[in-house]
Formats: C-alpha cells, sequence, structure tokens
C-alpha cells in the first residue's frame, strides 16, 4: 500500500498559509518515505468566515522545486474550469516536475463557487464526466476537434505532453462511485472507515468492467496521547464532513505508534491502495513520527505494506 500525506494549502480563518511551512512539510515528506503529497482545491470556501486557500496547482509548482521524486497529487474541482486552462496548467505543472503530477478530480459541492464562475451546478455531474473525456484528450492527442458547450476546439494540440498523468475522480454516493469505475484510473474516498470502503470497492470491481484500479482513501491521523480528540477537534476546525455521506471522523488513525501501524494495516486488509494521511494540525513533528512507522513497517512488517 501506498503512503501519501496531505500538506495545509488551506487555514481556518484568521490565520494565513505559511508557505515556507510548505516547503518544509514537502521536503520532509520525501525524507520520510511518503509516495505523495497531496493540496485540496477550491476558489471560494466560506462567506463571514473565509478559510484562505492557495490554489493547488501553484502550490505544487513550488513544492515541486524543493523535491525531486515524491508524486505531487491534489484535489481537482474540474467544472470550474474550462478543460483547455486546465490542460495547460497541468501539462506545464507535470513536465515542470518531472512527470510527477497525478489528480484527483472532482464535481464539487460549493454551489457558490459555481455561481461566480458561471458553471451549473445542478449539472456538475455530468459537466465533470464530459470535461475529463475532454482533458484526457487534450493531454494526449495533437488533433483535438470537438465542440462542447460553447467550447470549440479546431486542430488543438496542447504541448507539452501529460499522457501518462493518473487521474481519479473522488465521490463519495454510488452514483458518482460508478463513474469513477469507468471514466477514470481509481477512485479516492474521504473519511471513510475501512468497511464503508469496502462496499465502495464492490461497486468498483462490479463496474470497472475488469481494469486494475488504484484506489484510495483520505484519512486524519495524530501519533501520541490524546489522539482521539486531537483528531476530532482537526476536524470540526479544518473540515466539512457531509453528512449524507459516508464520511466519518471515526476513520481517523490515533494512539500509539503500534496502534497507528495496526490502523494502516486494517486500510490494506480493507483493499485501500493508497492511504492519504492528513496529520492532525498539520505539525512537522508528526510527519516525522508518521515516517519512522512508515519505515518500520517497510522493514518489519510482514508482508510488507508499503
Amino acid at each position: 500500500m501506498k503512503i501519501g500525506l496531505a500538506l495545509e494549502n488551506f487555514v481556518p480563518p484568521g490565520n494565513n498559509v505559511d508557505v515556507q511551512k510548505l516547503a518544509k512539510m514537502a521536503k520532509l515528506a520525501e525524507e520520510q518515505g511518503f509516495e505523495s503529497i497531496w493540496t485540496w482545491d477550491h476558489l471560494l470556501l466560506g462567506s463571514r468566515k473565509v478559510y484562505p486557500i492557495l490554489e493547488p496547482l501553484t502550490v505544487l509548482s513550488f513544492v515541486s522545486a524543493f523535491t525531486s521524486k515524491i508524486k505531487l497529487g491534489t484535489i481537482y474541482v474540474l467544472p470550474l474550469r474550462t478543460p483547455l486552462v486546465a490542460a495547460k496548467l497541468i501539462s506545464s505543472l507535470n513536465y515542470i516536475s518531472g512527470n510527477r503530477l497525478m489528480l484527483t478530480v472532482v464535481a464539487g459541492w460549493y454551489e457558490k463557487e459555481f455561481l461566480a464562475v458561471g458553471a451549473d451546478f445542478g449539472k456538475r455531474g455530468r459537466i465533470l464526466s464530459d470535461y475529463l473525456k475532454l482533458l484526457r484528450r487534450l493531454l494526449r492527442d495533437s488533433d483535438v476537434n470537438e465542440k462542447i458547450e460553447n467550447m470549440t476546439f479546431i486542430h488543438a494540440n496542447v504541448e507539452p505532453k501529460a499522457e501518462n498523468i493518473k487521474i481519479f475522480i473522488g465521490a463519495y454516493l454510488e452514483n458518482p462511485i460508478k463513474r469513477a469505475a469507468r471514466l477514470s484510473d481509481g477512485w479516492m474516498a474521504y473519511y471513510y472507515k475501512e468497511e464503508d470502503f469496502t462496499e465502495g470497492l464492490k461497486i468498483i470491481e462490479k463496474h470497472s468492467f475488469g481494469r486494475a484500479l488504484e484506489n484510495s482513501d483520505m484519512v486524519p491521523v495524530y501519533v501520541g496521547e490524546d489522539g482521539r480528540q486531537k483528531v476530532h477537534e482537526f476536524t470540526k476546525t479544518y473540515m466539512d464532513l457531509p453528512d449524507w455521506s459516508k464520511c466519518s471522523v471515526e476513520s481517523g488513525i490515533y494512539g500509539t505508534e503500534k496502534d497507528v501501524a495496526d490502523r494502516i494495516e486494517s486500510y490494506k486488509k480493507a483493499g485501500v491502495s493508497r492511504l492519504v494521511l492528513i496529520p492532525a494540525y498539520y505539525e512537522l513533528e508528526q510527519v516525522e513520527k508518521l515516517g519512522k512507522i512508515i519505515r518500520d513497517l517497510q522493514n518489519e512488517r510482514k508482508p510488507q505494506l508499503i
């Protein structure tokens, strides 16, 4: 199982994103043996209480300069962008970083963003499907001729090419999970407990036509005393868990090093192929502790987890 790490490119109201900390965490994640680092995506986040957030591809471009091997991943609300602009940004970053980029595209949930860019919130699922198909063509093909909505592509050719980028779909509900199985390189869940992830995999396996997919989960983690409290307080401060989904703070991993290692193994047994850890409050010390656990899993556990 691959282990990724989420970065703090958004912060609670009244704070500012610490870009130097982003660089330190990205570099530390690479040194500690994480497979990938991940950023979050919104164009707007919050109204009266605004959550400052840095554009994710810009952040990944920044931290790529401090790393050389670790993969660069992001959540990406594709319906908020035009496919051509998205393709140009994605292909450029992939080229600059040495072909390290991967994406989890999502339909989005914050209607205010859709209103601001003139996108149809009610049709965001269909838009995601259409835009993803077109995005793949733009990243792969040298002669794209297509008309979609008010966009006309005449012999369009985006360079540099990025046809090998892995593109996943993030989803909470059954129909979007089916979309991930049909159209993407894998499904990414968010705050899913092991048993709920396994249930989602059953949908993936039924609708993926036998394709081998990478299926991921993003969960909070804290190594040390009061871990459960830390995870709950962090989630309440930073996250919004849809009450109509299976997202649950009980997906959190916490406790002693052994507790954390055992829970990571539990996610592997549930079928998770990439576990993206969200360190509570994004403490650098936590990244070091998690790195030690990863190395121990690599060196001591049988069968190997990583």
